[in-house]
């Protein structure tokens, strides 16, 4: 593979400019005439290499947990507004790792130079990159929702089955996904698909053909303040906050247990308590998995060189890379939090489990 190349890997410029839909030009010697030599190419594309493999199986693994939470959720049923949640946590989280697989797929297309009909590097960027944001915030406002949720319920338990709703549990949600996915969708508004010829493959290939236009400009920078800034940081604090108060409803459930085990040795009691301790995880691991990112979304406002497209290139790239993997992770591990936590939920994956397995061999 061309050391050039590496420094063009699109999927993690976060401006899909003329540079990211080119192979090889002159702009990107430019870039790599200004990249301070921190990371050397040999050690970026390495990096870089292990994030994207590593990203594209964990994908996949994230992809399977989650559609045993989306079937494993609806067994249980939506009596309960906490389910309701659950499933629609899981079916972010797997379109989500699904799309960062994707991304990562065709990064692995790129190294590998493979002959494909389309072009990798630019469909990754709109195809991946953006939608992948698009899930991620997702769930992080619905990862917030359930935690703030679980708040009212602990400050306010007599009142939080008319505050909370079947109804308004579902219109959240989907007003949740419309925000969270259809801003996404103006990407494909000012770089569209178009059929172009190839005259390294000698063929006509599907790419990413950039408008020439001042909006543009204006619209890809309009979503990565969106995405990156307001939707980011909005999730992240209330998380922080719905997280300190959980925290506290624990400690207070545990003091008032020691003063009246009795009346806290009931089944409600008791699953309320599992069911806040779920959600208290969730929140502890999502908080976990964000920080990276935050991290890299706020070095720029302090060192401007810490970018896709200047001199701190292939660190900014690498960085992103790995907050994109921590998002996966987050993604893919939802499903061992429902089953070390929730009592229905493995009773239920277990019933299934038990059924499906003997099935599968005797067919």
């Amino acid at each position: 593979m061309d050391a050039r190349v590496t420094e063009n890997t699109g999927y993690y410029g976060l401006d899909p400019s003329p540079t990211t839909m080119n192979a090889i030009g002159a702009t990107d010697m430019d870039l790599i005439s200004k990249i301070r030599p921190i990371l050397s190419a040999e050690v970026h594309l390495a990096l870089v290499t292990v994030l994207t493999y590593a990203m594209l199986f964990i994908g996949l693994a994230g992809m399977v947990s989650n559609i045993l939470v989306i079937i494993t959720c609806t067994k249980i049923g939506f009596l309960e507004n906490i389910n309701i949640s659950y499933l629609a946590l899981g079916i972010s989280d797997l379109l989500g790792c699904a799309i960062r697989a994707w991304g990562a797929l065709c990064f692995v297309f790129v190294v590998t130079n493979t002959k494909l009909p389309f072009d990798p590097s630019s469909l990754s960027v709109t195809t991946g990159f953006y939608l992948g944001q698009a899930f991620e915030k997702i769930t992080a406002f619905i990862t917030a929702f359930i935690a703030l949720e679980r708040c009212l319920c602990v400050q306010f338990p007599l009142h939080v089955k008319r505050i909370v709703t079947k109804r308004k549990t579902i219109f959240s949600i989907v007003v949740i996904y419309v925000f969270g996915f259809g801003p996404s969708n103006l990407i494909h508004v000012v770089y569209p698909l178009r059929w172009i010829f190839s005259p390294a493959q000698n063929r006509t290939i599907l790419t990413v053909v950039p408008l020439q236009t001042s909006f543009r400009f204006i619209v890809s920078r309009a979503l990565l303040a969106y995405y990156g800034t307001i939707l980011h940081f909005t999730a992240l604090i209330i998380v922080w906050i719905c997280t300190i108060f959980l925290a506290v409803g624990l400690k207070r459930k545990a003091d008032t247990r020691k003063e009246n085990f009795k009346h806290l040795n009931s089944k409600e009691d008791k699953r309320d308590l599992r069911v806040i301790k779920t959600v208290f995880l969730l929140a502890i691991t999502y908080l976990a998995c964000s920080t990276p990112a935050a991290a890299t979304l706020l070095v720029p406002h302090f060192e401007p060189e810490f970018s896709t497209s200047r001199g701190l290139a292939r660190i900014s790239r690498v960085c992103h890379m790995f907050s994109g993997l921590t998002s996966v992770i987050n993604s893919s591990l939802n499903f061992f939090i429902f089953l070390y936590m929730g009592s229905r939920f493995r009773q239920t994956f277990m019933s299934l489990f038990r059924k499906t397995i003997p099935r599968f061999i005797r067919t």
